[in-house]
Order: C-alpha cells, then structure tokens, then sequence
C-alpha cells in the first residue's frame, strides 16, 4: 500500500497554513441507467510549506466495485449482508477516468489494495504557494442504496461522488478509503457545479442555486402553500448551477417526487432559507421545520452565526446511520426532532469548522451530539415543557448513555480518542455519541455555561475553515477559561475505567468541614458536592481533591450532601453518591421498593420486587415473589431471591443467584464469581418416587479479553462446581414396591448426594458468514458416600455456513466423549446417554423444565437438547466407551420458519442391541424442524430414522419439542439487544 503518511510522529496541533482546493463540475444524470457522466476541474493550491511530488486522489465511488473492497469488509464486518450478496447490477464505480496536470497528461495508478484510492504523479514538483490545475472526466454507475451514495429506483442520494484530493496537513497525506463506519475529512474551497437533470426531477443541494425563476417558484409555492409539489415537465433537461464558497464537500439529492417546505428564518441580521424536502409529505411538517429552526438558532447563539444562506433536510434511502450531514444539506431516512437537530448541528463542527472525522470522531460527533441534547432540554426549558412529547427523541439519548454506562460496566468500552476504524460497531454508538456527549456535559457543569459556551463561539471563530486538531480545541479551552484542562482531554477522552465518587467521610468543626471521597483511578477529576439541608439547598462546591477542607460557613449544619447532583458527570455507580448526616446508614438515601425493575440511573436506594408465578408437574401451580436487583445497566454485584411456595408438596422451592464481576486491567475483561442455588421436586431417573432436588453451584467465568476489540473471537474459561442433595418427599410420594424405592437409594439411605466439578473452555468466531465455536470439556464428580468417581471428557464444535439471508444457513454440530469410572461406582447418573432428554438425567439441574421426568400427556413429548442432541423421545442407553454425534441441519428458501435436520450418532459400547441382537454401533434420525420461536420453543417432526428408533413408537408419538426457558432468562435477553 503506497499512501503513507509523511515520516513523523503525528501532531495534535494543526499548522497555521492549509491547502486550498476549487472545483468546477460539470455532471449530467442519466436516470434510464443510472450513471452520472461528467468532467472536473481542480485547482490545487500549494499552501503548504513542502514540496508536493505527487497528490492522492480519493475515488470513492469505488467503493462499491466488488466485494474485496475495504467497505465491503467493513460493511460485512458490522454485520450486513446485502451489499456481499448484491447482484452486478447494483454495485457502483467511477471510471472513464484521465487525469491531466496544466493540460499535459498524467501518470496515476490505484492503489493496489484499495481500488477507490489513487495516486497522481505530478508532471513536476508542485513548489510552496504555487498551483496546479487537475481535471479528468469520470463516469459513476450509481449503486443501489447500501450505504450513503446510490439510488432506490429514481430517487438518487449522490454523495462521494466525484474525484476529490486527500487533506495534506501537518500530518501530511490524509488518505483513507470509504468505510460505513468512520467519516470524512477533506479540503476546503469554492465549488461551481453545473448539474443536468430531466426538468422533472427536484434538486436538492449543497450551495447557492442560481436559477431565478426556480428560486422563486419553490420560495414563492412555499409561502403560499407551506409545501411545493412537483409540476414539472416531464420531457427534456434542464442544467442548474450551485455554487458555494468556503466548504469542503459537496452533494445533491434528486427525485420525481419530493415535496419541499419552505421558511426562512434571521440571524444576525440575515436571512437563511430553510428547505425540508421529501416523498412522503408527513415530512413537511411545521414540527419539522421547526426543529430546524431550533438547531440554527440554538448553535449560532452558542457556537458562532450560520454563514450560509440556506439550511436543507433531505428524507431520503439511507443505509449509514439515521442521518447523515454534508455542507449546507443533510439527508435522513426518517424524521423527528433529535434526528433533525442532531444533522442540522453537524454544518458547524463537521461543515463549517471541519475537524478529521475519521480519525478524530469525537471532534465532531461527541460534540454535536452534547449540543443535540442541549437544544432539546434548553428548548423544553424555555417552554415548560413537562410531558415530553417526542418518545423516540428521550429513549434514543438515555439508551445511548445506558448502553455506554453498561459497555464500562463489563469492561468492554474503548476510549473516545480512537480511529472510527478502531471502534466496535457497537461502540462507535454508544462511546462516540452516547459516552463522548456526556463528558462534555461534565466539562459544561464544571466550568459553567457562561464559559463553557464562550470557549466554543471561540473555538469556532478562530478555527471555522481550518480543520482544527485535539491540541487545538484544549488550548483554546484553557486559554479562555484560565484553567488547566488535562483531567478533560488526557484523562476523559483516553481512558476507559469505572467512574465511580463516593463521599467515605465528613468531619464537620464549624466552620470548617472536612470531606473525604473515594476517586480510585480518577484522582484528579473535578467532582461538584451540593450541601442539603432537607429539601433546601445549601450550596454547590467544585473540589479536585481526594481529601478538601471546605470553608463555608454555610454547610455546617446540612442533612445530606450529594455528588454530582444533576447527574452530569458520566459516573458508572450513582447508589452511593449520596452522603446522609447523622445517620447510622450513610449512603442509604429514601429507601424504598420499586415492582419489577427500572434503569439503573439513580442516586436513591432502590430495592426491586415482584410477585411471581410458578409451575411444575411435580410442584404443582407455586405462588411466591423475588427480590432482585437484576437491572440494566448490569450491576458488578447482582442477587436475585425467589421463593415459591407449592401446596401440591406443602414446601418452599425457588432460587437464589449471587455474582460479583471482577474487572481485571489485563489478560481478562472479566472474571465473574458466584453462587446458584436451585430447589424444586422431581422423581430421579429410575424411581416413581417424588424427590426434591437442592442445588448449590458455584462457579467463575474467565472472560479472556480480545487482542483488539473489533476482533470477532471471543473465549472464556468457565469452572462449576455442583454440589448435589436429593431428598425423598414421603408426604408428597405415592407407595411403590420397595424394591423399585430402594433400588436408588444410594448406600441405604433416602437422600442422594453427590458433587461434580467441569471445566469448560470455549472459543467462539462471530463473524457475520460462517461463524463457528467450540468447546473443551472436562467433568469429573462422585457420589458423597463413595471413595471412587468418574472423568467424563469431551469436545463440540459448531459451524453455521451462511447462505444469502446471514438468519438462514447450514448448521453442523459435532460431538465427541468418553466417560471413565473405577469399577463397583454407580455411574447410570452421569454417562452419556442416547435419548431421555426428559430432564431426568440433567443430574446438575443446569435446565429450566416445567415436566422432568414426565411419563404422560404435553411435557412427555419434552426433550432438552444434551450431548447427543438428538431429538428423539426416551433412552436408548448408557455408554462408558467413545461416543459421538452429527447433527445437521439448513434453512429452506421462504419466509416459513421450517428447516430440515438430521441425527447420527455412533458408539463403540455394546450396550444398545439391534432387534437381531447383534450390537448397535450407528443410530440416525431426521426430519423437519419448525422454529415457532427461534432457539426457544422448536417442533421436532421425525420423517426418517433408524429402523430400533421406528420401531420404539409410532409416528405421531415420535413428534417432540423443545422449550429452551433458559434463553428467557432476563440477562441473557438483554445481550441480544442491539441497537446498532
């Protein structure tokens, strides 16, 4: 790859010099076969201190080429098929390309690994504070919409469109390809841009349009109507001319059937166009416009004046976020106040001040998503608004802060300083946006509004135009504020480490009061304290320091001192934010019971309870509560309680879960230690009596931590040990032969007992195609009453071939085991088994079954998927020797939720006989599947299978399923959630 950046170490300070670049496009649209044909002028203007040999080209377009591109990679890395699966028709490109230097032709060449870069040898050097003219025709066959340039019939998103030189700076070339994930950066300068359409079709674009008459129709149609639809002629072209000074990229949208709204409103004294255009013209509502409004208002009050003469929104296809922002324009796939405000804010910190986007998301996404929420509340604000009216708008901004709170909580966030290419999918939302947007609330609460919003109409007014760099933004921040700002750009920005304040001590001798809080890794920190006396507030004090003496004669006599009491500063743990004078409980703070369970968000005592329902066959219906503090963000110390009283068997049974996340710095991301207890009744495997099983496991899982985040491997190391205690319910238990009682009462006694101990180690590949996993299995266990005990090792892998819908696909599951015992141990218990997946012989209780052990009627037809994950209805044996397993099975086309499936399994054990009795070596069965709801509730409907499976019942009996109540289990649940 030949685009490497000038040899230095890479500044934070941008120089005092920046290159100049003008365009002159012509580009005609060709809506019968969607391609753009065009021809461009450069002028590239030297301003730079160096001698330039050569300049890089950015094709983007390309992009869409073929598969092997860096945006197919990445696209499919987040987890998106339909750009690897396209159809020829509907990738994209530029070609037709033949660059000339002051009239003389050329020598360039792609780059060989990215075929939407290139690099143009310049015909001789280009000198300090001179120019050159570069030009080339092009050709663009527009994509289908998969990202941000393409089209979704005749209705055309053209953004990346043209040839555009790589930012040289004082980091020298900024070259990088087009990605989904990760913006851009590049030069400013004045565009003239002459765009041919068919006369029907409506233009929206970056720059002034020049064309009086179509100016004053859509303005004029605005006024009158509020909306302006499309009477254009159908027939013949028409050419308009955009031009605009001052920016650094360029766009245009155009469809058929856009409907605009118009306004304007005034800024200093001038006046600002406001378009919104749309097909659907719910759209072109006055709430719309209004947001747009809000967003220019709002930012050229605090940020600096709109400079441009009008503010456009575009709903359009768009695959690459909810919104995404160009000069003067910006495009969404739906509306609403935060998506609108949110684009409109980016022409100031991406348009207008024009920071690198790609290697510096926080620059413009952390800000603006800060002054996206801000406008929002000052607004409601202003307007005592109490209901907010908008839900997507407040659920979108507190699940971003949530799910970044979460992300630090199990040591999976990154810091907000990264490359956009450094980021998981998953947090390049909730860090960039959601975590960077609430330190810069911090910083605003620290410093103050007045000053917060001085340094930044600063900033602006210093750096509009110029591609400030981090450096740039902490000095004009500390010049302007008089304070040293470090804590906030070398600690926030950098580090990822549990924020978590706690007031350990006051000391109060009037009057003077000493505090003492706990800042683990953040000791520099700025933290606010606000002094209650009761419901009053006494006074808000800023303190740096661990330990502080406060002098204020005004906090002496206080109730209650909370931390951070606008919730302002990004803190993972707020339960213990709140210091209680003169109370035996210092941190406990309005206590109370909350029914169910809520966000974990707030700074008071909260206990969660709810009334809870149960059922088994053997305990019957059970009536009971829990008591939990099961929340989300997910706690590091979590416990839930849930006793649920049967009268069927007039006992107690339930749960209770312990665990506590430990959050190592290195090798780990996790380490998680706990504690599970289990206790219902059931009848073991080879009694008719009724038993009640107790179970204690504890366990700790190794969550090993990925070279680089954005790696799809993931592994662990889970260690469990089980210690088992089955008692003989007589009051609940019908009388059987006592043969049949004693022949499982394990050394003459009426309770059974015995302990396991398993490793398992897994690995794990989710790749978005052909993901596969595996596992490494070690248990070992005895009975408490016997000297002897087993060794039971196995292996399984799983591979998933993925076919064009990444939901459907091939499935091969492998299994392979072998048990060991000494001679004389009772091992019926715990050897791998063929069938019985009833429950009776999930000896560690690791299932959720609402019929073990059921003999008769809907839960007999139960099966748990085992070891041999076969689906078949009763045991076939027991097996002490090799034992293994293949189970397949593939999606079919169509949306119908069914898929085929087959079972084989071998065994070197001559337990099982065929009806010959000669032994069995080789079982096999298959049929189809019906997926009622994926990996929970699946139908088994057996078609074909060994002749001792046939043999075993008749069809209809052969039909099971399997009600899979572990995936139901409220963590589980949560990690599937993803918002983006």
């Amino acid at each position: 790859m030949f685009f490497i950046n000038k040899v230095h170490s890479q500044s934070v300070y941008q120089a005092n010099w920046q290159q100049k670049v003008n365009y002159n496009i012509d580009v005609f649209l060709d809506d019968v076969n969607h391609f753009l044909r065009g021809f461009e002028t450069i002028e590239y203007i030297n301003n730079s201190p160096d001698t330039l040999r050569e300049i890089y080209m950015h094709l983007w377009p390309n992009a869409y080429k073929n598969t092997s591109t860096s945006f197919a990679h990445n696209f499919l890395k987040e987890g998106k098929t339909d750009f690897k699966f396209s159809k020829n028709e509907q990738m994209g490109y530029i070609d037709s390309l033949d660059f000339f230097i002051d009239g003389k032709n050329a020598v360039w060449a792609f780059d060989p690994s990215n075929p939407d870069i290139a690099k143009i040898t310049l015909n001789k050097a280009l000198l300090s504070g001179q120019k050159c003219m570069i030009s080339t025709p092009f050709l663009v066959k527009i994509p289908h919409v998969f990202s941000r340039l393409g089209h979704s019939g005749q209705t055309y998103n053209i953004t990346q469109w043209y040839a555009k030189p790589a930012v040289y700076d004082i980091n020298g070339w900024n070259v990088f390809p087009y990605l989904n994930q990760g913006e851009f950066y590049s030069e400013f300068g004045k565009f003239t841009v002459n765009i041919t359409v068919p006369k029907n079709y409506v233009v929206a674009s970056t720059g002034v349009l020049n064309d009086k008459y179509e100016i004053m129709y859509r303005n004029m149609k605005g006024k009158i109507t509020g909306v302006i639809e499309n009477t254009y002629c159908k027939t013949a072209f028409k050419t308009l001319k955009f031009e605009q000074e001052n920016i650094h990229d360029f766009a245009w949208f155009a469809s058929k059937n856009f409907g605009i709204r118009y306004s304007n409103i005034q800024i200093g004294g001038k006046n600002i166009d406001t378009y919104i255009y749309s097909e659907d013209f719910k759209d072109l509502s006055y709430e719309n416009m209004e947001s747009v409004k809000k967003a220019i208002l709002f930012y050229s009050e605090k940020v600096g004046n709109y400079p441009y003469e009008h503010v456009t929104v575009v709903r359009s296809m768009l695959k690459a976020g909810g919104g995404m922002e160009y000069p003067m324009i910006t495009v969404c796939d739906m509306l609403n106040e935060e998506i609108i405000i949110h684009e409109v804010g980016h022409n100031w910190f991406y348009g207008i001040i024009g920071s690198n986007e790609r290697r510096y998301p926080w620059m413009d996404e952390s800000i603006n998503s800060y002054f996206t929420e801000k406008t929002i509340s000052d607004y409601r604000k202003k307007r005592h608004i109490a209901v907010k009216k908008d839900l997507w708008n407040d659920l979108n901004i507190v699940l971003m802060n949530v799910m970044a709170i979460n992300s630090v909580r199990e040591n999976t966030s990154q810091p907000i300083n990264l490359h956009a290419t450094d980021y998981t999918t998953e947090n390049y939302g909730t860090v960039v946006y959601g975590k960077g947007a609430y330190i810069f609330k911090h910083l605003a609460d620290y410093l103050g509004e007045d000053v917060y919003f001085k340094c930044f109409r600063k900033y602006f007014d210093l750096w509009a135009y110029k591609h400030p760099l981090p450096g740039d933004i902490q000095i004009v921040f500390e010049n302007e504020s008089g304070k040293k700002l470090d804590w906030f750009f070398k600690d926030l920005l950098t580090n990822t480490q549990e924020m978590d304040f706690k007031i350990k001590k006051i000391n109060t001798k009037y009057p003077y009061s000493e505090v003492k809080i706990k800042k683990g890794y953040y000791a520099n920190i700025p933290v606010s304290l606000t002094f209650f006396k009761d419901n009053e507030k006494l006074s808000k004090i800023w303190v740096t320091k661990s330990d502080t003496i406060i002098k204020h004669d005004s906090i002496s006599d206080f109730t209650h001192v909370i931390i951070d009491e606008d919730k302002n500063i990004f803190e993972t743990n707020r339960r213990n934010n709140v210091y209680v004078n003169r109370s035996l409980f210092k941190h406990i703070f309005q206590p109370k019971i909350v029914l169910g369970s809520r966000l974990d968000l707030s700074d008071k005592t909260e206990f969660y309870a709810l009334p809870l329902v149960g059922y088994n066959i053997h305990n019957g219906f059970m009536i009971g509560g829990a008591l939990h503090n099961w929340t989300f963000p997910h706690r590091r110390f979590e416990y839930w309680l849930s006793p649920l009283y049967s009268f069927k068997t007039k006992s107690f049974n339930g749960y209770y879960n312990f665990s506590y996340r430990i959050l190592p710095k290195n090798t780990f991301q996790s380490i998680v230690v706990g504690l599970k207890n289990a206790s219902f009744a059931y009848e073991p495997a080879i009694s008719m009596e009724t038993f009640k099983y107790h179970r204690n496991k504890a366990f700790v899982k190794f969550n090993f931590k990925p070279k680089r985040y954005t790696n799809t491997t993931r592994s662990s190391l889970l260690v469990e040990f089980n210690n088992i205690k089955s008692v003989w319910l007589e009051n609940a238990s019908e009388t059987h032969d006592s043969i049949r009682k004693k022949a499982y009462f394990i050394n003459g006694t009426k309770d059974i007992k015995y302990q396991t101990l398993k490793f398992t180690y897994s690995f794990e590949n989710n790749k978005t195609l052909n993901p596969y996993s595996f596992k490494l299995i070690l248990e070992t266990g005895k009975y408490k009453n016997q000297d002897t005990g087993f060794v039971k090792p196995g292996i399984e892998f799983n591979y998933f071939n993925t076919y064009k819908s990444k939901k459907k696909g091939f499935a091969v599951r492998l299994f392979a085991g072998t048990f060991f015992a000494k001679k004389g141990f009772d091992n019926g218990l715990f050897m791998y088994r063929l069938g019985s997946k009833d429950g009776s012989f999930d000896y560690n209780f690791d299932n959720v079954l609402a019929g073990r052990k059921a003999t008769s009627g809907l839960w007999s037809r139960h099966v748990t998927q085992g070891d041999d994950n076969m689906k078949i209805i009763g045991t076939l044996g027991n097996f002490t020797n090799l034992f293994a397993t293949l189970n397949m099975s593939t999606s079919i086309p169509g949306k119908i939720p069914i898929r085929l499936y087959s079972d084989f399994c071998i065994m070197t054990d001559t337990l099982l006989l065929k009806s010959n009795g000669s032994p069995q070596k080789f079982i096999f069965s298959g049929g189809i599947a019906l997926d009622v709801i994926p990996e929970i509730f699946i139908i088994y409907i057996p078609l074909v299978q060994s002749s001792e499976l046939a043999n075993m019942s008749n069809f209809g009996e052969r039909i099971c399923f399997t009600l899979n109540l572990n995936v139901l289990e409220p963590h589980s649940l949560l990690k599937k959630i993803k918002l983006f």
